[in-house]
């Protein structure tokens, strides 16, 4: 019975312990603001993330992009057959961007851009159903990526990004083992990898931009991070793996492909589309690996994840209503990409519409962007069959951005 207990402890960290490889999709206000389009809009800086080729066709000798976003989650779950259901209380996600381009020759423009395209943050209660899953979680990743462009004429674009990715995690759940409930802490503050970004821009008339890129997917190694167990019986303490306090374990920061275009229908109205294609078919398991620092003792755990790829289809517009006003609205559909038979709750992954809009304020080169999303789940029942977590699942979001840009001549 001891050993049912450990396996199922175990296959629980391995499920949740560092989510989903979560995208967050926020790296430029004015490209949320229209259903997420970004591989063509090259008015500043920000596209270096999206579309390092778009620098190129940046207008400004400088340009300079940052802003900030503010996401509040709100996942609920029900067992249909115990009518237990739960909440989720968590605090509010800020991913952050910044980015910078300068042409030091007519054709050739370099750039530098720091995201955090990928993350977490989920809150259970305590005492849910799901505490052995998790209670939560707190997951960041930070992409530094010098950028260089050329533009080999006046239609053509390509550039090129090289990524260095750092990450940390802290984790938390409770195990009920013979009576006793034991808490479970594991974090990591220096997980790092390495990754790339090409593109290229096209300009084929003064009405039509349309761009492509490729970013890599990354494997981020969290390696020697912390394991810290609370309230284990002392018959346990000495046993695996509750005596480790160390642990290994690679995440899969996933690849991406996109491909977008913008149309200028009239001298006032922008309409853009895009799909963006994304590897989580890498995603088949997660190993980790628990150690004991004073005994070298370890203590192999293993999880099938079996992420499916999937593509996101994005459109939007933008209406320059004056010379200082721009009116901006899009939506775009993502679909779940983590099967039910291994779904886990902190990633709380469902299919999602989101209704994206904003407004844009121009003051010569200088711009100011605000930003505003609502995001519907579509309930979907879950029943993993490596723990034995099942229930109906759904979530909506509520987020908003606000950016600010200039470009200098």
């Amino acid at each position: 019975m001891r050993r049912v207990y450990l396996i199922a402890l175990l296959i629980g960290l391995g499920t949740s312990a560092f989510a989903g490889g979560y995208r967050v999709s926020f790296q430029g206000v004015r490209q949320a603001s229209m259903g997420l389009t970004s591989v063509m809009h090259a008015r500043d800086a920000s596209i270096a993330f999206y579309n390092p080729a778009g620098l190129a066709f940046v207008e400004g000798k400088l340009s300079i992009a940052a802003g900030g976003f503010g996401i509040i989650n709100n996942v609920k779950w029900q067992n249909p057959g115990t009518l237990e259901s739960a909440e989720t209380d968590s605090p509010l996600g800020t991913p952050i961007y910044f980015a910078a381009s300068y042409r030091p020759i007519e054709d050739v423009t370099v750039g530098v851009s720091f995201t955090t395209p990928f993350g977490s943050t989920v809150t259970w209660p305590e005492d849910w159903a799901g505490k052995a899953n998790i209670t939560e979680i707190s997951m960041k990743s930070y992409f530094i990526q010098p950028t260089v462009a050329v533009k080999f004429n006046e239609w053509f674009s390509a550039g090129a990004g090289f990524i260095y990715a750092m990450g940390s995690v802290n984790l938390q759940r409770t195990m009920s083992v013979a009576g006793n409930d034991i808490g479970l802490e594991i974090e990591d503050t220096d997980a790092h990898g390495l990754g790339f970004n090409i593109g290229a821009y096209f300009r084929p008339s003064q009405r039509v931009n349309i761009g492509l890129a490729y970013r890599s997917g990354i494997d981020m190694k969290a390696n020697y991070g912390e394991v810290a167990w609370s309230n284990v019986p002392s018959a346990l303490s000495t046993t695996m793996p509750f005596s480790t306090n160390e642990f290994n374990a690679m995440l899969p920061l996933v690849s991406e492909f996109l491909a977008g275009f913008s149309y200028q229908a009239t001298s006032k109205l922008m309409l853009a589309g895009e799909v963006s294609v994304h590897g989580w078919g890498k995603y088949k398991n997660l190993d980790i690996q628990l150690q004991n620092t004073e005994t070298g003792d370890t203590y192999d755990s293993y999880a099938t994840k079996n992420f499916i790829d999937r593509a996101v289809w994005k459109v939007g517009g933008e209406y320059q209503a004056t010379d200082m006003l721009a009116i901006r609205l899009g939506y775009y559909f993502d679909e779940f990409v983590s099967p039910a038979d291994y779904w886990s709750p902190e990633t709380p992954d469902t299919s999602r519409h989101s209704i994206n809009g904003g407004l844009g304020l121009t003051f010569g080169g200088f711009n100011i962007d605000a930003f505003g999303q609502y995001t519907m789940g579509v309930e979907r029942f879950v029943q993993n069959v490596e723990t034995g977590f099942q229930g109906d699942v759904n979530l909506t979001a509520i987020s908003f951005g606000l950016g600010l840009s200039y470009n200098f001549n």
